[in-house]
């Protein structure tokens, strides 16, 4: 799963570096800086070795995201993207006691994003994430944190318009954590504002 992954993050950064080439022979290009906020929920795609029937394991969670993104094509974006996801939490029951475990990650990823269609757009990002582990054994309660790398993202979202700066839709995304191979799916409602935007003219290319 994981070199699949890879495989089309690279594919899909090859097809931006081609469909390039002809975005710059639109009659205008749009520059700007915006804003991109969402909330929503997660799911967690277990991948947990553990006898799912000997425990309690909570899958589903709200999350929320925000993404900084550079805009000096008509298509292509680059940005930032941040993010809040809990991954699982799990139960164990032993007599009286009630034994907990989660995970949750905070995602900082480089983003490449673009407009496949009039208000569709589609995005994969590559980073590092912060997990943050928290475990309740016996009344004794212990947390940990640590950095992983080489996490990807897939994400496809539409947008509309409510003025020219600012825009509401939903959005679609896939996260895998390289480190601990977790995956997460959510669905976000999302905010877009943009700080400012010009169009400049340019020729039509004669090839």
């Amino acid at each position: 799963m994981r070199k699949i992954l890879h495989i089309l993050f690279i594919c899909f950064m090859a097809h931006v570096g081609t469909a390039q080439k002809t975005w710059n022979t639109r009659d205008s290009v749009a520059r700007g800086v915006s804003i991109t906020a969402g909330t929503g929920i997660s799911h967690y795609i277990n991948t947990l070795q553990i006898d799912s029937r000997r425990v309690g394991l909570r899958q589903n969670f709200s999350c929320s995201s925000i993404r900084f993104m550079w805009e000096p094509e008509h298509r292509l974006s680059l940005g930032i993207e941040a993010g809040h996801y809990q991954v699982y939490e799990v139960q164990l029951s032993e007599g009286k006691n009630v034994n907990t475990a989660s995970l949750s990650v905070t995602p900082i990823l480089f983003c490449v994003q673009m407009r496949i269609f009039k208000r569709f757009y589609a995005s994969a990002a590559t980073g590092v994430s912060i997990h943050h582990a928290l475990a309740n054994a016996l009344g004794n309660q212990s947390e940990s944190s640590t950095m992983a790398f080489s996490n990807l993202q897939f994400a496809v979202g539409y947008i509309y318009p409510i003025s020219k700066k600012f825009g509401l839709g939903v959005e679609a995304k896939f996260l895998s954590e390289n480190k601990t191979e977790d995956m997460v799916f959510a669905v976000q409602a999302v905010a877009r504002y943009q700080f400012k935007r010009r169009f400049k003219r340019i020729r039509e290319s004669k090839n």
